[in-house]
């Protein structure tokens, strides 16, 4: 395990007096290990690239993240309005719902076990001191037929890599820089290989997207450099078959005081062979935790950018994810957390 100490959080938790929501502490969806099967034939033709590069995490330079978020109310709210991909092509918008708006509206500012699973899936690299990621070499097995390879195409043909999560039958948890890139704009022709691991191997067969769901904020609070909008780094893509209720879904939830604990991370980092599978987990410290993000010395690699970080409860052994792998920096990589706002709003789009 690696601990983060509060010395090295300086050069980027330069602090997000955010938004004010009211007093709630904890909460968290029920996640569901599926009926254990899927058919290994992908839905609608689709496939993996082997050719697509991986995504790299945010780059959280000497900038770091800004106060963004301290401007007006009208400016604030609709940050958090919903951007909507559609696969035919069209974009929508959707307002924030009235649940995240009192969210932002008043209240009180928002402030251990590595799962064991990961000695029973297989066998043991910018990193921070020595690699400790282990592959996992065999994913039949919950929880990790719920990870997955996500890749995306952009306009000149070109294909990325990024890690994404079932949270519910249809629907996927991911970084929002998967989906869209600030230069170029949306990518498309999303396709997700569930418990992939090898580009010729996918065990639980490939799927297309049906929409993929970004704030705003993402998109408009972008100022030239990524981490101006890391508080709104966390999207959504809704698959066209329902492959959740057969292989499962992870639960994913909010926890006001969720101090020290090991974050889990399992993704496709692109320095390992592509399309293998990696499980690391490391510390947590209270102090890495920011009212929108935290931080740890977790080793992850371009690739790993949407995998999702979770918390295992050895005494109930429940798997809870409360934040999304989206950035890094010479010191420590960054997830965006998920709150109470982005509790509400996850749970206005899963299907």
């Amino acid at each position: 395990m690696k601990f983060l100490n509060a010395a090295i959080l300086a050069p980027v938790a330069l602090g997000i007096a955010l938004i004010t929501v009211p007093a709630f502490s904890a909460e968290v969806s029920a996640g569901s290990e599926g009926s254990g099967e899927a058919s290994r034939a992908g839905r609608g033709g689709a496939r993996i690239a082997e050719r697509g590069s991986p995504i790299a995490p945010i780059d959280l330079d000497e900038q770091g993240v800004p106060r963004a978020l301290e401007l007006d109310r009208d400016k604030i709210e609709r940050g958090f309005d919903t951007i909507i991909r559609h696969r035919d092509g069209t974009e929508t918008e959707r307002e924030a719902s009235e649940g995240l708006k009192r969210m932002l509206g008043g209240g009180r500012t928002m402030r251990r076990g590595t799962d064991p699973s990961f000695a029973e899936g297989g066998t043991a690299r910018q990193v921070f001191g020595a690699d400790d990621r282990v592959q996992i070499t065999d994913s039949s097995g919950y929880p990790f037929r719920t990870f997955g390879l996500l890749q995306g195409q952009d306009g000149d043909g070109g294909l990325f890599n990024c890690s994404a999560t079932l949270i519910g039958p249809r629907t996927l948890l991911t970084a929002a820089h998967c989906l869209y890139n600030h230069e170029t704009g949306w990518l498309d022709d999303f396709v997700f290989a569930p418990g992939l691991l090898s580009m010729q191997d996918a065990p639980h067969g490939v799927y297309d997207y049906e929409t993929a769901y970004i704030f705003r904020g993402y998109i408009e609070n972008y100022e030239g450099y990524y981490g101006s909008v890391v508080p709104w780094d966390i999207a959504v893509v809704i698959l066209q078959y329902p492959v959740g209720n057969d292989l499962g879904w992870m639960g994913y939830g909010y926890d006001d005081n969720l101090g020290r604990f090991v974050a889990n991370i399992i993704g496709y980092p692109g320095d390992m062979p592509s399309g293998t599978m990696w499980a690391v987990s490391c510390d947590v410290a209270p102090e890495a935790m920011q009212d929108m993000y935290f931080q740890y010395l977790c080793d992850t690699y371009p690739g790993s950018s949407g995998s999702s970080v979770y918390k295992y409860n050895a005494a109930t052994d429940e798997r809870v994810i409360y934040g999304v792998n989206v950035a890094e920096s010479p010191s420590a990589n960054t997830a965006v957390r998920i709150n109470r706002m982005y509790f509400e709003w996850l749970g206005g789009l899963v299907e």
